[in-house]
């Protein structure tokens, strides 16, 4: 019923309880017949619901009712019993609102109060004692169904004002004195009387609750709850908002819904400790079951069923609380939920599982390696809701029979102690012999049926997922009958014993047919038990170690799906542990390797499976057994319970370490190389701990994607123009950490190694090492721990021959810096080395196929036309003939003169003309990050080299002239005007200091020098100075003539200067001339004939020394540090 018609009745009704008897409209002529008020009556009674409450309204308007009235009460009272619906609940309000505003509360509301108090009343303990017991469950169930309709109702009528409290309530047999003394109640009266009154519904659940002790009204309360919600307690649900969203005001009052909440709250507190204790009982119960499982295989039947049922009534009381509880606001109480106690539920096979902890999300490991595997053991379909349920139900008829035979069988395994004849006599006459009615039994009338049966366990080898188990267990539900069940029982019980791979999808497909089918898992264990027992006595046979190996693990995989018993599987484990022999110990650590962590990891197996573990360790300790035996057992044990080991400690960082680890870490790449050097510049360095933290993160390329280490080499060598001391210590401990990495040469370290020598040859690249440093690494490399070489016939422990990590480590710095080395000084340090590393390659064995394609590309990288030594002995010989060579140099190479070459090339140490990549200036660089990248990869490949081999040799450096394109040449030119103004703009603006720059020199300086002396000499004013003022115009610089004073303070101080200047080169001039006197006198004193010394040789010498003093005057510029100013 909507709440706007509600609050319209409860203003009718209000009227008529202050005695207006004009509020129910009825007609001038009312119907006094019988027939017709009597089917008024009649349908009040048996049909009052929502199609008949328009009729029955038009009938209360046109019938005269008085002389009826106390048969329409109880017709009433009747038909308001048995509303059920929430229509038919509006239905029966709307009539009684009208018989209550026709005849008033004096006739008519009063007197159905008291029998709808009476129905919602609780019966007599000393009358519900009396009762048998059939009758008195009968008689409570009653109760409860009729209290439920009654309270609804009674609450109905209660908020339209229909109802009011019970000192309203009239008992019928005091009708005929109330209509002699009869004397109508005013407004003010009826409020007096009623002001101070509970309501109607909180009087009856005071009434109702305050007597149920043992909560068995719960269910009733938690669906009052549901319906009165928000009118009651201002706790709107889903219902409420779905049947009128726009309405939000509830039908009471604050304070009366607060009264309502009162005694609800008491209510569940009760219900609360309730719970609990019924809880703590259920587990307790649980407990003694599993014990009694584990003894005799089996569970009683009435202990069963006793269990079920206190199982199924606490699932309803806590489904009941947890509605009490939202509708209140009120916790839950923690309960410990052990389920694993109904493990026999379904007869004697099966363990259950325990829900969250085996999922791994209860507390301590989980049983499951990985979620794959949790899904594949736990979710196991459910035929029913695949498969018509005709197909199933065939399984079930001989379900009990089944049961008691196999439970028969276990129990004689496991309570019977007799010895090895006997049980082999025993278990003789209990195997199943192939006779005629056995064949006849598993024969199959349809030709058609057995075909397609056949066609299906034909599928059974193919099986590969747990989708096609779970698809060919679908599949025979449409073949199912007995005679196929056991063709399917016989097949999975004989797997071939090369397919081990096949036990656990015969096990899935098992339990998922042994829900509906339990024949077949109650004989697949079976078969398995009996055998375990027939392979025990026959211990003698090692050739049946194949047979033991597949059915003790086709026993673990049933074990982890719950099919095979406790008793089954600990009886496996404590015959195995008795007779502690080979044979028995290699059964108990496969079962510990396949089932084993989850015995112990199951709260219910758990002790047993402790105790097991503990005897086992003790008897491996007291027995004399062999190195691989005690190996296997200690291999088991640890995969079943490792030791426990302290977690591991999250490491706290700081923000600027993890600002920095992510600036390199994460966000690196080749596009933001400049702007990461930008923010790494940016950082405190003048703090010690951000310098300690990029010291870290510098010498651990490891930790970042190998690509981007080339983007890491370029920020060091960056930094090396503004942090040298930095770069140098990290140079230096990448080198240490290498020369570390060769002296451990653990296989884990390896990924680290590698990036490491990639790191150092980007270094080479970006100029932050010289080739040197790359030689000296890769002979390292080579000859550590081998002493002066390697040799085919010496060990070192740390380079064994079939070890090939090292070559690994020169290939990757070949790759990246050999390139360089083409000609020069360089070149032949990197032929020598090429010659070394294959005659280093040829002292191992037979490379892999992966190793010898690495080098091949390394040697084709360096040097594309090298023909590689195929054996030790040709690989020596080009060593020694290297060596010899590296011998006979007298002198280091000469390199090539600076003026000889291009503008654009530089010299390094070793004489080679480099193209390397030149570290990042930040300074210069452009704010877009495209534009800020390094040299493309075709700069390192195009390197032009120049210099000359050796001492002897001269070689003349020749360049053969390129055909340019005009356009290239063209943008290129754009390109770099482009970059020089960008690079001038942002210092346009700055204010520089005065410094004393030097004119532009002349092509000819001494031609200057006498232009300034005639210039000087031609000065008409002896008062003053000429000085050239350097200016620019556009982009051309120029010079202008200025006159200073003579006596000005800037030209007295550059006249000083020049003479200082002139004195010190004076200085130097006599200096080197008396040098060159006295070693004249030293020659003429020596003489040609001096012993040792020949003339020809010391002559030589002077030539060479002046021919190299002369070029080096010739190819070197005064510098600024030359001068002592």
């Amino acid at each position: 019923m909507e709440r706007p018609r509600k609050r319209e009745l409860r203003g009718l009704n209000a009227k008529a309880w202050d005695g207006d008897r004009d509020v129910f409209q009825v007609d001038g002529n009312l119907d006094s017949s019988m027939k017709k008020n009597t089917a008024f009556i009649r349908r009040l009674r048996t049909t009052l619901n929502a199609s008949t409450v328009s009729t029955i309204l038009q009938e209360a308007r046109a019938l005269s009712l008085h002389k009826y009235l106390s048969e329409i009460i109880s017709a009433c009272y009747e038909g308001l019993i048995k509303l059920k619906v929430p229509a038919d609940v509006a239905a029966g309000v709307e009539v009684f609102s009208a018989l209550h505003q026709r005849f008033g509360p004096e006739e008519f509301t009063s007197y159905i109060s008291w029998h709808i108090g009476r129905g919602l009343s609780t019966p007599d303990k000393t009358y519900l004692k009396s009762l048998a017991q059939d009758a008195r469950e009968k008689e409570e169930k009653d109760r409860l169904a009729r209290q439920r309709i009654l309270l609804k109702v009674a609450t109905e009528l209660w908020l339209v004002g229909a109802l009011r409290s019970l000192d309203d309530v009239r008992r019928p047999e005091d009708a005929a004195k109330s209509k002699e003394n009869a004397k109508p109640k005013t407004a003010s009266n009826t409020k007096a009387d009623t002001a101070d009154a509970e309501p109607f519904p909180l009087e009856v659940l005071k009434e109702i609750l305050d007597h149920d002790g043992q909560h068995v009204n719960l269910s009733m309360i938690a669906s009052f709850m549901k319906t009165f919600a928000w009118d009651l307690l201002g706790k709107r649900n889903a219902s409420e908002d779905s049947q009128n969203p726009a309405d939000g005001q509830p039908m009471t009052d604050a304070n009366m819904r607060e009264r309502f909440r009162n005694v609800l709250t008491r209510y569940y507190e009760g219900a609360k400790l309730h719970l609990i204790r019924d809880q703590a009982s259920l587990e307790t119960q649980s407990k003694r079951n599993a014990e009694a499982y584990v003894r005799s295989g089996e569970i009683f039947e009435d202990r069963q069923a006793n269990y079920d049922k206190m199982v199924k009534a606490q699932e309803r009381f806590i489904s009941n609380m947890n509605t009490l509880s939202e509708t209140l606001g009120l916790e839950m109480p923690d309960l410990k939920k052990e389920d694993a106690a109904g493990a026999a539920s379904d007869g004697t096979i099966g363990l259950v599982k325990t829900g969250e902890y085996l999922r791994g999300e209860g507390e301590g490991p989980g049983i499951w390696e990985d979620e794959e595997e949790r899904r594949f053991y736990e979710n196991i379909i459910d035929l029913k809701d695949r498969v018509p349920t005709i197909l199933l139900e065939d399984a079930k008829k001989k379900k009990g029979d089944g049961e008691e035979q196999v439970g028969k069988k276990m129990d004689e395994g496991v309570s019977k102690n007799i010895n090895v004849e006997e049980t082999a006599d025993a278990q003789n006459e209990g195997q199943p012999k192939d006779d005629p009615a056995s064949d006849q039994s598993m024969s199959i009338a349809n030709k058609t049926t057995g075909a397609q049966v056949d066609a299906l366990l034909a599928r059974l080898p193919d099986i590969t997922t747990k989708d096609t188990a779970d698809q060919l267990a679908h599949d025979f539900c449409y073949l199912n009958s007995k005679a196929s069940r056991k063709r399917l029982l016989k097949t999975v019980q004989d797997v071939p014993r090369s397919r081990s791979d096949l036990l656990p999808f015969y096990s899935r497909i098992v339990t998922t047919l042994g829900k509906y089918m339990p024949d077949i898992t109650q004989g697949l264990v079976w078969h398995l038990d009996e055998e375990f027992r027939s392979l025990q006595r026959r211990k003698q046979k090692d050739s049946l170690s194949g047979v033991r190996t597949s059915n003790i693990r086709y026993l673990a995989e049933l074990t982890k799906f719950g099919i095979v018993p406790e008793h089954v599987i600990f009886h496996c484990l404590k015959v195995s542990l008795d007779d502690f022999s080979r044979m028995n110990i290699e059964i108990i650590c496969h079962l510990l390797e396949n089932c084993g962590r989850y015995l112990l990891r199951n709260p219910e197996t758990s002790p047993r499976m402790k105790s097991f573990l503990e005897t086992l360790n003790r008897k491996k300790s007291a027995q004399h057994l062999g190195h691989q035996e005690r190996l296997l057992i200690e291999n088991a044990t640890y995969f079943v319970d490792p030791p426990e080991r302290a977690a591991i400690e999250q490491k706290e960082r700081t923000p600027m370490d993890l600002f920095i680890r992510k600036l390199v870490y994460a966000d690196l790449n080749k596009h933001n190389v400049d702007r990461t050097l930008k923010f790494v510049r940016k950082l405190h360095w003048e703090e010690p701990e951000v310098v300690r933290i990029l010291h870290k993160i510098f010498l651990k390329p490891h930790r970042m994607n190998h690509i981007h280490i080339e983007d890491l080499a370029s920020i060091l060598g960056g930094l090396q123009r503004y942090h040298q001391d930095f770069v140098c210590n990290v140079i230096d401990d990448l080198i240490e950490s290498m020369t570390l990495g060769l002296e451990i040469n653990d296989f884990k370290f390896n990924q680290k190694r590698i990036a490491e020598a990639t790191y150092l040859g980007y270094l080479y690249v970006f100029k932050a090492v010289e080739s040197s440093v790359i030689f000296e690494m890769m002979f390292k490399i080579a000859i550590l721990g081998h002493g002066d070489w390697p040799k085919p016939e010496s060990m070192n422990h740390l380079d064994l021959p079939d070890d090939f990590f090292r070559i690994r480590l020169i290939c990757t710095l070949l790759e990246i810096c050999g390139v360089f080395y083409v000609k020069g000084q360089a070149g032949s340090k990197l032929d020598f080395f090429l010659t070394f590393f294959q005659y280093y390659i040829r002292t191992k064995e037979q490379m892999p196929m992966d190793v010898e394609f690495l080098v091949q590309d390394a040697f084709g990288v360096v040097r594309p036309r090298w023909k590689i030594a195929k054996t030790l002995e040709e690989a020596g010989d080009s060593f020694s003939q290297a060596c010899k060579e590296n011998a006979d140099m007298a002198t280091p190479n000469k390199a090539a003169e600076p003026n000889d070459l291009d503008e654009n090339e530089d010299i390094d140490e070793d004489g080679e003309v480099s193209t390397r990549r030149t570290p990042l200036n930040v300074d210069a660089a452009s704010s877009d990050d495209d534009s800020e990248n390094a040299a493309p990869e075709d700069a390192i490949q195009s390197r032009s080299l120049g210099s000359e081999d050796d001492e002897e040799q001269h070689f003349v450096v020749t360049r053969t002239e390129e055909e340019r394109d005009p356009e290239a040449e063209a943008e290129f030119d754009r390109e770099l005007a482009k970059m020089m103004s960008e690079s001038i703009e942002p210092r346009r603006n700055e204010r520089r200091p005065m410094a004393d720059l030097a004119l532009p020199l002349r092509k000819n300086q001494r031609d200057a020098t006498n232009k300034t002396e005639e210039t000087n000499v031609a000065e008409p004013n002896p008062n003053t100075t000429k000085f050239s003022l350097l200016s620019k115009r556009g982009t051309r610089p120029q010079t202008r003539t200025i006159d200073l004073p003579s006596d000005s303070t800037f030209a007295v101080a550059m006249r000083n200067q020049r003479e200082a200047e002139r004195a010190e080169q004076q200085k130097i001039k006599e200096l080197v001339l008396n040098y060159d006197h006295m070693r004249g006198n030293d020659d003429r004193t020596v003489g040609p004939g001096s012993p040792g010394v020949s003339a020809d040789r010391a002559g030589g010498g002077t030539q060479r020394n002046l021919k190299r003093g002369n070029q080096a005057s010739q190819g070197r510029k005064l510098q600024l540090s030359d001068v002592d100013w």
